[in-house]
């Protein structure tokens, strides 16, 4: 009975991963994929924007949370990340809450061109270079100026550039809201 159980849970499992899996290439297909910052390189981005304690962070196209959790952990900085896929808002949302960091970072499902922005001393973005065009507008006209903005690997256009360097094999550009 017990034996039966097991074999249970794990096809279960299974099932759920291959979901999962053919759930993540159809997104990546259709979308941007979503590409994890490696802690090391978020450490040395968030350094390089001088990122503060208790400074607001968004991270749009946050994936599993990783940005906002560093800068939250390493930096005591509060975090939003904003996300549309489910499976990896919900995984965000378990890691924060394994974490204990709750009450610093809060994740919201949905498109970052159809949700109300989330106040922020410091934007974070690994988006495509359309996607950044589209969004450098919305940027300009909801964030105060002063509002840093940080991007990995893709420039902004019109954005005005602070400085920009090269961490490990990308460049990392850093702007503020004029």
């Amino acid at each position: 009975m017990v034996a039966n159980f097991i074999i249970l849970i794990v096809q279960l499992l299974v099932l759920a991963m291959v979901l999962f899996m053919i759930h993540w290439h159809i997104v990546a297909l259709t979308s941007v994929p979503w590409v994890r910052t490696p802690r090391w390189k978020t450490k040395k981005i968030l350094q390089f924007a001088d990122l503060k304690a208790d400074e607001r962070v968004v991270d749009f196209g946050s994936g599993d949370g990783s940005v906002v959790i560093d800068a939250a952990r390493d930096f005591g900085a509060v975090g939003v990340g904003l996300e549309t896929q489910f499976a990896l808002v919900w995984f965000a949302r378990l890691r924060v809450r394994f974490l204990g960091l709750t009450e610093r970072i809060r994740f919201i499902r949905g498109d970052m061109f159809r949700t109300k922005m989330p106040d922020a001393d410091l934007i974070y973005c690994y988006l495509f270079p359309e996607l950044n065009a589209s969004l450098e507008p919305i940027l300009k006209s909801h964030y105060p100026s002063g509002t840093r903005v940080v991007s990995r690997t893709f420039a902004f256009k019109t954005l005005p550039l602070i400085r920009s360097e090269k961490i490990g094999s990308e460049t990392i550009f850093l702007y503020q809201i004029p």
